[in-house]
């Protein structure tokens, strides 16, 4: 049974993991990976956004760990974290042909990234290599860890919420503890607020390097609408100033509106100069009409965070890796200087 508070050997086993699926980054060695756990599965990328997760085994319990891997250099992949705006947490989604109801929370107001959500699903729910399909053999009352950095941290996050919320996995009794790295924001602030009341806050960990620009985007916009009732503009509407929250409320929807006109255009544009058109064809509805987008975009981070002080500055073999703070093995690093 998993301890309930956070442990920087917890966390640097699963970032080692990590760092093993998604590679290198000299000059900054790989992270040892701890001789008693085993790669159990590893199946090819799942879908058109390159998504992949693994399966590990500690060989010494009946202990798993679901590795999800994060962006990549594939098209698909980075047009899944451009689709950055938010849909319900709760609903229905069209992948291909097929129509996937999904839960992710029970708060009605609560919304979530639509890209990650794409990923989530494809990964959860592949009828072969589908992470629901390979824990359903798992023996039951296992230890298993949920675990992802980047884009796979906020599509572990997405998973942690599904398998919470659904009874796919239900009887199997699993005990579940949730450690995400570098997470850029999954949804909303109601989503958050949702995912810590009914996960608690003892098994539910998001590092952060205090340098990394990844955990800051998807860039929030807090507007009026996100704020909730009631409140003073409330008040301003039955007064002699109501027409004050009425533009506020029209320039809000035109606001929300040209940000999906926007997203459309970036994806058909990215269909045209990368001729991907088959590869997109999973994530048409995105682009098409009737996609139900939530009228937010006041993104945050979700889970418990714990943060760790980087040092300033760029890779010093590579002073273009634009993403010398957000490595796997960065953060690896930073957990063995920071203690326990």
């Amino acid at each position: 049974m998993f301890a309930t508070d956070f442990s920087v050997d917890e966390a640097k086993t699963l970032i080692a993991f990590i760092a093993d699926l998604q590679g290198a980054s000299p000059p900054l060695p790989q992270p040892p990976l701890p001789p008693n756990w085993v790669k159990v599965f590893d199946p090819p990328p799942i879908g058109a956004f390159d998504n992949k997760w693994q399966l590990w085994q500690d060989g010494s319990a009946d202990r798993y760990a679901v590795i999800v891997r994060g962006t990549t250099y594939d098209p698909g992949s980075i047009v899944e974290d451009l689709l950055s705006v938010m849909v319900p947490a709760s609903g229905a989604l069209t992948l291909g042909k097929l129509t996937v109801d999904y839960k992710l929370a029970d708060e009605p107001r609560a919304a979530v990234h639509l890209g990650f959500l794409l990923g989530t699903l494809l990964l959860l729910l592949d009828p072969a290599a589908g992470i629901v399909a390979k824990l359903s053999s798992l023996p039951q009352h296992s230890d298993v860890f949920v675990a992802g950095h980047s884009q796979g941290a906020g599509i572990a996050t997405l998973c942690r919420a599904f398998l919470h919320h659904s009874d796919l996995l239900a009887s199997r009794g699993f005990n579940y503890k949730t450690y995400v790295f570098a997470q850029p924001k999954p949804g909303n602030d109601h989503f958050g607020y949702d995912f810590e009341r009914a996960l608690g806050t003892a098994r539910a960990f998001r590092i952060t390097n205090d340098q990394d620009w990844v955990p800051q985007v998807p860039f929030t916009i807090e507007l009026p609408r996100d704020i909730n009732e009631p409140n003073p503009m409330d008040r301003l509407k039955d007064g002699p100033f109501g027409i004050v929250p009425r533009l506020i409320a029209s320039a809000q929807d035109a606001f929300a509106k040209a940000h999906v006109t926007g997203l459309k255009s970036r994806i058909e544009e990215l269909e045209r100069v990368l001729g991907r058109q088959d590869a997109l064809a999973t994530h048409g509805a995105a682009a098409g009409a009737g996609l139900n987008v939530a009228p937010t975009l006041n993104f945050m981070g979700c889970g418990v965070e714990i943060v760790r002080a980087g040092t300033p500055g760029t890779n010093p073999d590579d002073p273009k890796d634009f993403m010398w703070q957000h490595h796997a093995a960065m953060y690896y690093k930073l957990l063995c200087e920071g203690g326990a």
